[in-house]
């Protein structure tokens, strides 16, 4: 994890305080707690115990033509289960168009408060004298992770969410979840209670993911501690939504080595809710004009519209979901709850 999360965040200060804040291991019946809890995030949401299901998201969508024409192609060629919406991005209205066409396919808002590559950049969708913390010295948001985690306030983040939601909703998108370019809601604390608090308002579900033992190992004994009270509270009311992630592939090697980690990870995949973030693109002028990474995008795109991966999944019987199934059986999940008193609900306040 905390490689994958470094593919997404590229700090391993990011990393880190996400593990800190989503340590979301609950506890286990050793420690006290009733031997019939559902173990996975997937069995609390009712579905089996033993399911493999997984959710295989397209970052990225509306960044560019090239990746609003292959996620659309994935989508509809291949595997690609969802999709989340970069919307300060100046391509968002071909893809939004797409959506909007085809109210199934599910998509998702791409919580994007950096603007990495080198020439090509984005401005916020909230008023630039709303979010100037997010913003660098040319007017436009950070390059980094650490940038904005030390630049920006909590209220600031909350404004940028919530204006990408708003303007997502005011083209006609109705989006089945939110989650993180770079993972920089999980850079801070407070920012990522800004991202609960804008996914709760808008009822759906964003994504957090439940760390491995592994990842837990890594932390020291009074952090650990400390991410596992966090994690039982919010495991207990539904706010975990994936059990396992994985960033993707982030090696240097060909078409052969990317399809080969895939296929590995398929037949490799525990019970539970896993979630693998692609970055399909078409190779092109545009596209490697933006990033360095253009060619290992055209290999996801290849991947997962490879027949024999589609093959694969199904004879390894894993079930494919989107986070449309997610946010539905979460829905139902805390219906079934027993309202949450509001002393709970202060002391996540108070720890996150």
């Amino acid at each position: 994890m905390i490689r994958r999360f470094e593919t997404l965040g590229k700090h391993r200060l990011g990393v880190l305080l996400a593990l800190f804040v989503t340590g979301l291991q609950p506890a286990s019946a050793s420690a006290g707690e009733a031997k019939d809890r559902p173990k996975t995030v997937a069995e609390q949401f009712g579905f089996g115990p033993e399911e493999k299901l997984l959710i295989i998201h397209a970052d990225d969508a509306g960044m560019c033509h090239a990746h609003n024409r292959a996620t659309i192609d994935g989508m509809q060629r291949g595997v690609i289960t969802s999709a989340s919406i970069m919307m300060p991005c100046p391509w968002i209205l071909e893809i939004l168009d797409y959506a909007k066409a085809h109210p199934k396919a599910d998509f998702g808002i791409h919580a994007t408060l950096t603007s990495e590559w080198k020439s090509y950049r984005w401005r916020p969708v909230a008023p630039w004298d709303k979010v100037k913390g997010l913003l660098d010295a040319q007017g436009y948001l950070h390059h980094g992770v650490l940038q904005a985690a030390t630049s920006a306030s909590a209220a600031e983040v909350e404004t940028e969410l919530r204006a990408q939601v708003r303007r997502a909703l005011d083209l006609g998108l109705k989006p089945t979840h939110l989650d993180t370019h770079m993972g920089t809601v999980y850079a801070r604390p407070d920012f990522f209670a800004a991202y609960r608090k804008v996914a709760d308002e808008f009822g759906i579900p964003c994504m957090i993911p439940r760390p491995s033992p592994e990842d837990l190992a890594e932390m020291s004994p009074a952090m650990r501690l400390f991410a596992a009270q966090i994690g039982r509270t919010l495991f207990d009311t539904g706010d975990v939504t994936i059990d396992h992630l994985d960033g993707g592939y982030s090696g240097k090697g060909g078409l052969d080595d990317q399809k080969k980690y895939y296929a590995d990870a398929i037949r490799k995949l525990k019970p539970g809710i896993t979630q693998f973030i692609v970055h399909p693109a078409y190779d092109g002028d545009e596209l490697s004009a933006i990033t360095g990474s253009h060619a290992r995008r055209q290999r996801d795109f290849e991947v997962f519209t490879d027949p024999e991966i589609a093959k694969l999944i199904r004879d390894q019987g894993v079930r494919l979901i989107n986070w449309g199934d997610v946010g539905r059986r979460q829905g139902e999940f805390r219906k079934r709850l027993a309202p949450r008193s509001s002393s709970s609900k202060s002391e996540v306040t108070l720890f996150l």
